[in-house]
């Protein structure tokens, strides 16, 4: 029998530590990071010389006798620069992994914390809705006994009835809804099955962050998208340079050794079976410049293209930031609006509605309907409050505000 895990008494924030730490997703694009790391050693390497052997089945005769066997060794060079702008271009890339690597941290950072208060408002959904089943409970005890009493009709034990079979089944889901939920979190956190999930138990309501323009400038600046694309555009400008220099010439040097035999029909030959050592230089002429010139346009659509995509970025990313803004500000109004006005103005209503339906002087149907309005807005209200988080938890993730440098690893 597994023993359940629980993990009680910890933040939201430790739990996005968690899923940064042990979701697959991010686990992989950090080792696609860590991966790319190694590409400027090998792409700022000199090519591998090159070693020849060659052996002379008809031996040629010269005047220090017969060469039998040849060893070739030559180093191409390419043309200066180029090497340096291999290993910069690699460099830029492993950067725009780093910022998708930090994309999908930050990812899991609010989905983690979306998946938290979700939780959160279905616990506090519960409880509410508990509490108005123990109330109904209560109304359809009072109707029994003044019905049995004849002091009411028998439609309102039947009305109260409904509305707690009714209540019943929204309980159910409410709690079919956790389970649901609870499993998307282990999925997120990557934990087994028996891990018990906890939500937070109070939520602030007073929520203060920077003004819009402060946020929009941080969503240029900060954004891991928008850095991804800004490097993409800086590995296409390198990629335009290293274009022309391809069309440059490369150059190599290297050496033969020829190994010559003794002539046997000379003798007292000066330097008779000496071996030869010769030096060589050689030059690669790209004579044919259609697909240098074609390296170095692709190159400019490239950067036309990655600068098209940065502005296009900016653009939704900045319209995602109003629409937060907006929807932030909504759950603010919605959540004063049931906090401090409608949920008290409808327990003073049911107050006097009960107290007048004690000396038979009010509409029961009445009483249910106010009792269905009370659960209504005391759920909108914990949804608002949770509406309110959600749209700031958001704000952060397009802010960038849960960045991580590369030191900090």
């Amino acid at each position: 029998m597994a023993i359940p895990v629980s993990l009680i008494g910890q933040s939201i924030e430790d739990y996005q530590q968690i899923a940064a730490e042990n979701n697959p997703e991010v686990r992989s694009a950090f080792h696609q990071y860590l991966a790319s790391l190694e590409e400027p050693s090998q792409m700022g390497a000199l090519p591998d010389p090159e070693i020849a052997f060659a052996y002379f089945v008809s031996p040629i005769e010269t005047r220090l006798g017969p060469q039998q066997a040849r060893i070739s060794l030559t180093q191409m060079f390419p043309w200066f620069g180029t090497l340096r702008d291999k290993r910069e271009i690699a460099s830029i890339q492993s950067k725009a992994y780093f910022e998708t690597f930090r994309e999908n941290r930050n990812r899991i950072f609010y989905q983690t914390e979306k998946a938290f208060l979700d939780l959160y408002e279905l616990d506090r959904s519960i409880e509410i809705a508990e509490e108005n089943l123990e109330i109904l409970n209560s109304l359809v005890e009072i109707s029994l006994r003044r019905y049995e009493t004849n002091q009411a009709t028998q439609v309102d034990v039947l009305r109260a009835q409904i509305e707690q079979e009714d209540l019943k089944t929204q309980l159910a889901l409410l709690r079919d809804n956790r389970s649901v939920l609870e499993q998307k979190i282990r999925e997120l956190l990557n934990h087994p099955e028996n891990t018990q999930i906890h939500a937070p138990d109070t939520l602030q309501a007073d929520l203060l962050f920077d003004d819009s323009q402060s946020l929009r400038n941080q969503l240029v600046r900060e954004n891991p998208a928008l850095s991804r694309l800004r490097y993409q555009e800086e590995s296409s400008k390198e990629m335009r340079e290293l274009a022309v220099k391809s069309g440059k010439p490369s150059f190599g040097i290297g050496a033969d050794y020829i190994f010559t035999g003794e002539r046997t029909d000379m003798a007292g030959l000066t330097d008779n079976g000496k071996d030869a050592l010769i030096a060589r230089a050689s030059f690669r002429i790209p004579l044919f410049r259609n697909k240098y010139n074609a390296q170095v346009q692709q190159a400019e659509q490239n950067i036309q293209s990655a600068q098209m995509q940065i502005s296009a970025k900016t653009n939704s990313l900045e319209t995602d930031l109003d629409a937060s803004l907006r929807d932030y500000y909504d759950a603010d109004r919605r959540f004063e609006l049931y906090d401090q006005t409608q949920i008290q103005r409808v327990n003073q209503a049911l107050t006097i509605m009960m107290q007048a339906y004690s000396t038979d002087s009010s509409d029961f149907e009445e009483i249910l309907r106010m009792q269905r309005k009370l659960l209504d807005y005391q759920l909108n209200r914990i949804q608002a409050l949770a509406d309110m988080h959600k749209s700031v938890a958001y704000i952060d993730y397009l802010t960038g505000k849960h960045n991580i440098n590369s030191k900090e690893i």
